[in-house]
């Protein structure tokens, strides 16, 4: 949950986007994206936001594109107008990358969970305690720093014109080996690495699964993230 000024802001530049045309909304995308991996706060990703369109906008009522009003150098438009905004605090910006993980943590946790509830009930185990393996530590961190890794590449990227030299069966050999790579990286701990780490009970497993959300919901309360 985010702080109530970002979320009002952030509903009122949905729908105003709307107004948009289908391309002058693909384009705002793409700007969005890349604004959500900058150096500031939802708040002021929102305010940014809301001016793009409003410049967008009123282009569209002149008959001009989205390329038309801000140039044709989208990521060199956006890097002008975030450096003329001040930058959050050291603090603020660890607290805001905390809290972008914590989600998907969160979630990791909660599969986790289900996925040991359900060994264990196949394999004629008991419930209560669920044993927490070193592989299974590992893979968790690998998907959490994997999901962080490709939203931050997807951002830095979104303004980026494809490459007219890259092939596109070398697009896919590029992404079947990374997501090869990556499911290797993440399956193999399991595997070999069965270790005991640690048991926890059930109940115990619920509440450290759901507890990253709550600490979000708390952090998302700051107007600095």
């Amino acid at each position: 949950m985010k702080n109530k000024a970002a979320k009002a802001l952030l509903r009122e530049n949905n729908d105003r986007e709307k107004a948009l045309s289908p391309a002058g909304q693909k384009e705002m995308t793409d700007v969005v994206v890349y604004l959500r991996g900058q150096d500031l706060s939802l708040l002021q990703q929102e305010e940014v936001r809301r001016d793009l369109i409003a410049m967008a906008l009123a282009g569209e009522a002149r008959g001009e594109t989205v390329a038309q009003v801000v140039g044709e150098d989208y990521r060199f438009f956006c890097d002008e107008i975030v450096d003329a905004l001040p930058r959050r605090s050291p603090a603020s910006r660890v607290l805001a990358a905390v809290d972008d993980v914590l989600p998907a943590l969160s979630i990791l946790l909660g599969i986790w969970v289900v996925k040991k509830v359900v060994e264990a009930g196949l394999n004629g185990e008991s419930l209560w305690r669920l044993t927490l393996t070193l592989g299974e530590a590992a893979s968790i961190g690998i998907m959490l720093a994997a999901a962080v890794g490709m939203v931050a590449y997807t951002c830095q990227t979104a303004l980026e014109r494809p490459d007219p030299a890259a092939s596109r069966g070398k697009k896919c050999l590029l992404a079947w080996i990374f997501w090869v790579v990556l499911l290797a990286a993440v399956l193999l701990p399991s595997l070999l690495l069965t270790s005991p780490l640690c048991g926890i009970q059930l109940p115990v497993a619920v509440v450290i699964a759901l507890a990253p959300l709550a600490v979000s919901g708390l952090l998302s309360q700051r107007q600095d993230l």
